[in-house]
């Protein structure tokens, strides 16, 4: 079931968590209720219900105002997004209710909030497949493991690590959370050292209050998220997607597939180096798959690029407009002297 958490990082992962425990996040959401209207003029609620309040009912006053004409009503949702609030703050109110504060008018995070707990494979669904292509294009734009993995970071808001054969390779800090990085790259031995293949993937928590998201990406190399907050279904998609592209990134050698050609052509290498096809393949990977901006690249027509292309194909086994081959491309050119 839908819960809290899934809500809340699906909708607006910018939004804060203000007010109460986290453990109320992962409490199931049945349903979406707003008001813009003052206490004691509360809509009725049943529980379990999200409640989206307008910023204007705690601007100048504290929380706890709130949540007082919420009992006085005998109204329990399962937490509370105050939407809109750009100014300063309220302060925390004394009470493990989960309130959330959004800059998203009330209008649009209610209906999306709503929209999400009434189909959310659906929703997950879309995001998949726009991270997938996302990682993707950030790879094929830069072939290190750094590039996809900083750009789940910035768009889920989460930390994410990557680590291969004993190295971390890259770790990348949600906003204001360098001390989470700190916690995390503190435990990165302990973590290999528990990393084994075919153990079940998933989040977990730390006996220091950090949780942790690990997808396992080929023998002795993980990923992770991590944060101090708990993950949602998004967050596993998000690193479902990013472990598809770092799988393609870090496959082990030999990374082009062994051909046969002409000894003139063997001597000039796999890829580019005064071999056409290699050119060819080369110009067409770094322009995304695209054909038009290949061909003014090399200096040729458009047709003569489809002729390299088709001819490449059979003779090598590679086509630069399939992700995956692109990747091995790029990657044995970034090796070349």
């Amino acid at each position: 079931m839908t819960s809290v958490v899934d809500v809340w990082r699906a909708v607006d992962p910018e939004a804060r968590l203000i007010s109460g425990s986290a453990a109320g996040l992962g409490q199931p959401v049945r349903g979406v209720v707003r008001t813009r209207a003052a206490p004691p003029h509360l809509p009725p609620a049943l529980d379990g219900q999200l409640l989206v309040a307008d910023g204007s009912l705690v601007l100048g006053g504290p929380l706890e105002l709130l949540l007082v004409a919420l009992r006085e009503a005998e109204l329990r949702p399962v937490a509370i997004a105050v939407a809109g609030l750009a100014g300063p703050m309220p302060d925390a109110a004394d009470d493990p209710i989960p309130i959330l504060a959004s800059l998203l008018p009330t209008a649009i995070l209610a209906d999306r909030a709503a929209a999400y707990q009434r189909d959310e494979g659906a929703v997950l669904e879309r995001a998949s497949a726009e991270l997938r292509l996302a990682c993707a294009e950030s790879a094929l734009a830069d072939p290190e493991v750094s590039a996809p993995a900083g750009l789940i970071a910035a768009r889920m808001r989460r930390g994410v690590a990557v680590s291969a054969d004993g190295t971390l390779q890259t770790l990348h800090a949600r906003p204001a959370g360098r001390a989470i990085a700190a916690r995390f790259a503190a435990l990165h031995a302990r973590l290999l050292s528990g990393s084994a293949p075919g153990r079940a993937a998933g989040a977990r928590r730390t006996h220091d209050d950090l949780w942790l998201l690990e997808r396992q990406i080929r023998p002795e190399a993980a990923v992770w998220l991590f944060d101090d907050l708990p993950f949602a279904a998004i967050d596993e998609v998000a690193a479902d997607a990013l472990t598809v592209t770092l799988r393609a990134l870090l496959r082990r050698p030999p990374m082009l597939r062994p051909v046969e050609v002409p000894a003139e052509r063997a001597s000039a290498g796999a890829v580019g180096g005064g071999d056409p096809l290699g050119e060819t393949l080369l110009a067409v990977a770094r322009a995304n798959g695209r054909i038009a901006p290949a061909a003014r690249t090399l200096g040729v027509h458009r047709n003569t690029v489809l002729y390299r292309l088709r001819r490449a194909a059979v003779e090598r086994g590679l086509d630069p407009r399939r992700a995956e081959d692109a990747l091995r491309i790029l990657a044995e050119a970034e090796r070349r002297p």
